[in-house]
């Protein structure tokens, strides 16, 4: 991501607008200095966010994708589910644009314009079908998750996506979980259905707009654009040692076969397909160094360590992360 600027980015930052700002439902960016940053990290909500992680890490353990999981999904999983389905049925409505640049096709800022008139709404709609005891949390919580929801699909001046987006996918589940309306047995769907749509949609908008990767090297060299796919995969993959070996994953038969079960090796197939002609361990030097790790059991706590250092603690990457009354910054 980019250096701090002081024009607030549309739809990811702050609204501009003055009675914007006296709403208490419009969450806000704090992080514009190291030492703000080192608030954040040193703070309660830093640990929690880890252990959200971590919760619904443990509750994928072991399980893979299944579509047949929809069949008793909660109301809300399917309804969450749905937004995302139909945020990936807009991309036909704009198609790529005839342009000269590698990355960056402009034909996304129209997508993601959409994205920031209907993401409200759409919300409210989903969270609907959380029950009549949350009835009176869903429109100021839409209201605020709203704003994370645009910042989670990349952002649309620079036309790129990266890990700082996908924490912010992941803010609207742990507010949903904070405020109660996503329940706890609805753990292992939140990762194996709703933020496998995400990955799902977020892959074809990076194909078809081509999206730049948001820094250099995604998250230190492991992918151009994610980490939580990684970590949420390797808990897939505890117990299946056998049948996915951690030292094998790369392997051609191994991905065509789990590829679509296990989000750990549909990246590993993201990243085979967009750096062929070289080998694994020359073009992608951490990952295979991390197929040296003898269990998916050891690779998640080293995924977990990872992505709090990495992303939850690097400036660039978390700097655009939005604050309110829900996720509150550590020192209101």
């Amino acid at each position: 991501m980019e250096p701090p600027t002081a024009v607030p980015k549309k739809g990811y930052g702050q609204e501009t607008a003055p009675q914007a700002k006296a709403d208490p439902n419009i969450p806000k960016k704090y992080i514009n200095t190291p030492q703000d940053l080192e608030v954040f990290t040193r703070s309660k909500l830093c640990n929690q966010l880890v252990s959200f992680v971590t919760e619904l890490a443990e509750a994928a353990k072991g399980l893979p994708c299944d579509p047949a999981r929809k069949t008793t999904a909660s109301p809300l999983v399917l309804a969450l589910s749905g937004v995302l389905d139909e945020m990936e049925s807009w991309i036909d409505e704009f198609p790529p644009l005839h342009q000269p640049m590698r990355f960056g096709n402009k034909a996304f800022r129209s997508w993601h314009q959409r994205l920031c008139e209907r993401s409200e709404a759409l919300l409210v709609q989903a969270l609907g079908h959380a029950g009549p005891e949350h009835a009176t949390k869903a429109e100021p919580l839409a209201k605020e998750l709203s704003y994370y929801l645009r910042g989670a699909f990349g952002d649309e001046r620079r036309i790129d996506y990266g890990t700082g987006h996908e924490v912010a996918f992941l803010g609207v589940l742990f507010a949903l979980g904070a405020t109660g309306v996503l329940a706890r047995a609805d753990a292992a769907d939140a990762v194996l259905i709703v933020f496998a749509d995400y990955v799902r949609v977020m892959r074809k908008l990076q194909k078809v707009y081509v999206l730049e990767p948001a820094g250099s090297h995604g998250v230190w060299g492991l992918d151009d654009y994610h980490m939580l796919p990684f970590l949420f995969g390797a808990a897939q993959l505890i117990g299946k040692e056998e049948e996915v070996p951690t030292g094998e994953v790369y392997r051609e038969q191994i991905v065509e076969k789990y590829a679509d079960s296990y989000l750990y090796v549909d990246a590993i197939r993201q990243v085979l397909l967009a750096k062929k002609g070289a080998p694994f361990h020359e073009t992608s030097p951490m990952l295979y160094d991390i197929t040296s790790v003898p269990d998916w059991q050891r690779t998640l706590g080293g995924m977990v360590k990872m992505w709090r250092a990495e992303v939850l603690g690097k400036f660039p990457v978390i700097q655009h992360f939005l604050f309110g009354p829900t996720l509150q910054w550590p020192a209101a």
